[in-house]
Order: structure tokens, then sequence, then C-alpha cells
């Protein structure tokens, strides 16, 4: 087993924040009127259904990526460091009355949670198929 590089890990955790905090402005950093949301039939702000499920979408596919082709800690670590940095100095600024932390806690144990599973994941089946090919290159 070869060692990790601090220069690898350095550069997928920075990798990772960028990813994470362009995921958060792409997706929930712009809109900020209320919508009519079709799915819950309600209407909704700052964010819809859908925005909420293409950027969760989106960090699932970066995490899914940074994990498997960058390092499987530190790539993901960053994409929910650099969402929960940006939504929550952005929700700070936005909130009189400090109830901001309570969402920036749930969010911070959600993002743990999900980045984690969605990273374990993937580097099962990265790990599954290369096994898989080490056993057909050897000929059993």
């Amino acid at each position: 087993m070869t060692p990790i590089s601090p220069h690898r890990v350095g550069r997928s955790l920075s990798l990772g924040v960028v990813l994470g905090a362009l995921t958060w402005a792409a997706w929930l950093g712009w809109d900020r009127s209320p919508s009519y949301d079709v799915i819950t039939d309600s209407v909704q702000t700052p964010y819809v259904t859908l925005q909420v499920l293409g950027c969760a979408l989106t960090v699932a596919v970066a995490t899914v990526v940074l994990a498997v082709r960058a390092h499987p800690v530190a790539g993901p670590g960053g994409v929910a460091v650099g969402f929960w940095v940006v939504w929550t100095v952005d929700a700070a600024s936005h909130d009189d009355t400090g109830l901001f932390a309570v969402g920036a806690v749930l969010l911070a144990f959600g993002l743990a949670a999900g980045i984690s599973l969605t990273a374990a994941t993937a580097v099962g089946v990265r790990t599954a198929i290369e096994a898989r090919t080490r056993r057909r290159t050897d000929g059993r």
C-alpha cells in the first residue's frame, strides 16, 4: 500500500471546498424570491423542493467523484465544509433571530451523514471493481 502524500490530501480537500461552495452558489445562492412549489402545493421561500433535490444530487455526484478519483476522506469532507460554510454565512446574514445556528448544526449533521454514506459506498464499489479486475487479469 502506497502512503498518501500530504499534497494529495490538501489538493483534494481544497477542491472539495471549492466544489461544495460552488454547488451552494449554483443551486441556492441566487434565489431569494418566494415561489410556488407544485410538489408540495405551497409557497416556499427561499428554496423550492426541486432546487434542494438538485443541490443534493450535485453534492452526491461531487462526493462520489472526489471519493473515487481524489482522496476518499479529504475530498468529500471538503465538499461538506465548503457547502456548510457558505450556507451558514448566508443564513447568518439574513437572520435576525439567531435560529440560523440551529439550521447550521442540523445541516452539519446531515452533510456528515450523507457524505460519509455516499463516499463509503463509492469507495466500496471502486474496491470491488478493482478486485474483480485483478481476478480477471490473474486468470482466476
